[in-house]
This record gives structure tokens, sequence and C-alpha cells, in this order.
């Protein structure tokens, strides 16, 4: 785990921790830690509307309604039609609410000085600019509705990524895969301080490298995931790219829509094991191999081309296992076969690639199942 960039992490030390104090120090008056935020805020600006809360804090009506309601059980608001607006309600602490504040405030501020205790002053002044800077952007893009598809790699130039075109690849974060042999944990495992490639300087490459440029290919993690590549795709369509997509076949229904709509031209599926230990070798107890019977079905009866990859791993395939697979594939149109040799970067460190001498024998078996056999070092 990174500690300097593991901000959730810490967020949720600080957010127990404080709980966990404020809830036993408010026992006994009948308050958790969850509502005194709100009652603070009625105290502080009498007569606010459950709407003005909302907006505030960005809490969402069943929690205020909840909170509200619990407030007034235990005698510290009462309820009050506005007189301005006889549809809106008025939020007001009773006597009896007032009479505890000194004592809420005195826990507040006391949990407060612990916190900052061996901070220098001017250290915790930039921290705490920051850290409004980053609540400000919090509740600004929890209000936000994020239609763009976030990249996180870019080649802009590839001669190997798509057959004989000249193409550019982009990647995606994000998987419903943990396959030990991954070679990108950095898009499984995504890292909070990880910057995002912006989608302006994405489609300004592409506009201007339209015409040059012949083909866009998506890869991941898994592409398929992600609802908004439609939208990015129909885009690029627009533009007369080929595109390619990349996908470990577990979104068959919408890898058929978008054959369907016309938005993909190739698609490489890599295929990880034979149906029994399928669920190992992505770092699962259990998996429905029928979503990539179902994506081999689809790609075996489209149009468009496509290649079946298998990067073999001494640990996973086995000649019974290779045998499996070839039953299960049978008669597609290419099958690539590469050696596993990326050890040093892949999730499970300790696998390794096939004996070379074996080759021979493994091109000899899969040869039979398949129109086209590459080998690619």
């Amino acid at each position: 785990m990174d500690k300097q960039t593991d901000v959730l992490m810490n967020l949720s030390v600080l957010y127990r921790s404080t709980q966990k104090y404020y809830d036993r120090m408010l026992f006994s008056m009948k308050l958790t830690y969850a509502q005194l935020p709100i009652l603070i805020m009625i105290y502080e600006r009498e007569g606010i509307s459950m709407h003005d809360i909302a907006q505030s804090g960005v809490y969402d009506k069943g929690t205020i309604s909840k909170t509200v309601k619990h407030l007034e059980q235990n005698g510290f608001i009462t309820i009050m039609t506005s007189e301005k607006d006889k549809r809106n309600k008025e939020l007001y602490t009773t006597d009896y609410a007032k009479q505890q504040m000194s004592k809420v405030y005195e826990i507040r501020r006391d949990w407060w000085q612990h916190l900052i205790q061996n901070i220098d002053p001017s250290t915790f002044d930039e921290f705490l600019a920051s850290y409004e800077i980053m609540a400000s952007n919090a509740r600004a893009y929890a209000e936000s509705q994020q239609e763009n598809l976030v990249f996180f790699e870019w080649k802009k130039v590839s001669v190997s990524a798509y057959p004989d075109k000249m193409a550019t690849v982009l990647s995606i974060a994000g998987c419903n895969f943990c396959c030990p042999s991954c070679t990108k944990s950095d898009l499984v495992y995504i890292p909070e301080n990880r910057k995002a490639i912006a989608d302006t300087e994405i489609r300004q490459y592409l506009e201007k490298r339209a015409g040059i440029i012949e083909a866009v290919c998506i890869e991941g993690a898994e592409p398929l995931m992600h609802p908004h590549l439609k939208e990015f795709l129909k885009y690029v369509k627009d533009l007369h790219y080929m595109v390619k997509i990349n996908t470990n076949g577990s979104f068959p229904s919408f890898l058929q829509e978008l054959i369907e709509e016309k938005l993909v031209d190739y698609v490489s599926l890599s295929l990880k094991s034979g149906p029994r230990s399928y669920a190992k070798t992505i770092g699962m107890e259990n998996f429905d191999t029928s979503l990539i019977s179902r994506t081999l079905e689809i790609l075996k009866e489209s149009a468009i081309d496509y290649d079946v990859t298998i990067h073999l791993i001494r640990q996973f395939h086995t000649t019974s296992v290779l045998k499996s697979m070839m039953n299960w594939i049978s008669h597609v149109k290419h099958l690539i076969l590469v050696p596993f040799n990326d050890y040093s970067s892949a999730i499970q460190k300790d696998l390794c690639s096939i004996q070379p001498k074996k080759l021979g024998s493994i091109i000899e078996l899969c040869q039979p199942y398949c129109n086209q056999l590459e080998v690619r070092e």
C-alpha cells in the first residue's frame, strides 16, 4: 500500500476515530456523531429548511428526514411551518438543545485540539486551505454527471496494435477480473493519484490526425465494463477511424450491441484457460464461463475481424488444459499464442512462461482448431 497516496484510508481512519470519540462523548445526551453536524447547523442558522441542509452538507433527503425525526423525538428541535411559504418547514432548536450546545462545542473543541497537536500552525493552515478546496471539488463532482470515458494510458502511434493499420492506443482503467498474470496492475488497482489524460487532448489529436492515423485501439483492464464507451466510439467512427477493442469476453451483450451498431471493426479476445479452470486464472473462486462462450459465438457469427489470444503460462497451461481450450474455441478465425515473459510486472510474481522446447508441440496441438495460427514473442 502506498502510504503517500492512500488518501481514502487516511480519511477513513480519521472519520471512524472521530465517530467513535463523538458517539462515546454524546451517548448520555442521546446524540450521535452523524446527527451532530445537522444539529449544529440548525442551532447556528435557526429557521433553516431541510432543503438548505441538503445543499450545505450534500445530504440526501432520506438521511435528513431520519435525522430530523430523531432530533425532534429527543427534544432537540421543533419543526414549524414557514410564515413566508406554507409549503416549507423551518427547523428550530428547543430550549433543551440550547442548554446542551455549550457542552457540544466543548466536546468538539477538545477533539479538534487533540487532532492538531504537534502540527506546525503554518503547515496546518496550508492543509486547511487544501482540504477546503478538496471538499468544494467533492461537492461539485458529486452533483455532476460524469459522461466522459476516462483514459489513463496512451500510445499515440503504434504499427502493431491493429493489423496492417497505423493506430493510436488508449487504455481504460478498471476490470472485473483480477488475473494473477495481469501486467497492468496499475489499471486494476487504480492509485488515487493516477492522473487521467485530458479528454480534450485526445479529441484534438484524433481530429487532427484523421486520415493519417487509421485506427483507434481501446485496451484495458476491461473496456466493455464502461457504458460510456459507446458514445466515445460513435465519436471515433464519425471521424472515420477503424476501431479495435481488446476484451476479456465477459460482456457479450454489450459487445454484440457495438457490433450491430457497426462501432467496432476488430475484437481481440484474451482467453485465460479452459472452462473448468477459468476462475483460478482470473483470481476468482467461481465464474460463469457461459459469458465467454457467448462472446465466442458472437465473434464467430459476426462479419468483423477478430482473434483469440492466449498468453502461455507454465503454471496454468498444461497439455490437458490447452486441449480443453481448443475444444472450447474450435474453428476460430485467428488464434494468437504469446509465451508469457513479463514476470516483473505481473500481479503474481512467481509465474513463468512455458518451456521453449514445448512450444512446437503446443503449436501442433492448436493448429487444427483455427484457420490461422500466429505465435508472437
